[in-house]
């Protein structure tokens, strides 16, 4: 049995997913995402998609991503990603912003053969308070990893 075939992980992740407090939501913010993303292994994956992100009111984000592309010459590819971000100057409204994080990504090949890996981060990103921006990521999971993308941000309004 696989670890991601195990009833308890998926509970364990519900089960966090669901502790956060309901004002700490509303007070975050609401990111969409199209990125491009390459990790350098043998062979390589070259893929471009879209992801979407959720950050509170103070230096945390969590991101999720899904890439279709090419695993080198081997055909049809898609990557997955789930990342933790922690962010340094999560207030600026110009200006370019450093992040770190880690997570978990995944990478099916063309005959549907699933690859898990741990992935670490480091991206830079510019106005992280503005509406939109531009980042670049570089890290190692699944090979060292390049991406670049680009960010809308929407914060998330109290509800009464």
């Amino acid at each position: 049995m696989s670890w991601c075939s195990r009833p308890s992980a998926w509970k364990l992740a519900l089960v966090f997913a669901l502790a956060a407090p309901r004002s700490a939501r509303a007070q975050g913010w609401r990111e969409t995402q199209l990125w491009a993303v390459l990790a350098l292994s043998r062979p390589a994956f070259t893929g471009f998609g879209a992801g979407l992100a959720w950050r509170d009111g103070g230096r945390t984000r969590i991101a999720a991503a899904l890439a279709g592309g090419a695993l080198g010459s081997a055909g049809p590819a898609a990557r997955a990603e789930i990342v933790g971000h922690f962010l340094l100057d999560p207030a600026r409204t110009r200006g370019d912003a450093v992040y770190g994080g880690g997570g978990l990504a995944v990478l099916m090949d063309e005959h549907g053969r699933l690859h898990p890996y741990v992935q670490l981060v480091l991206g830079a990103e510019n106005a992280p308070s503005g509406p939109r921006g531009t980042f670049v990521e570089v890290g190692v999971g699944g090979g060292a990893r390049l991406a670049i993308g680009l960010r809308w941000r929407k914060r998330n309004a109290p509800r009464r």
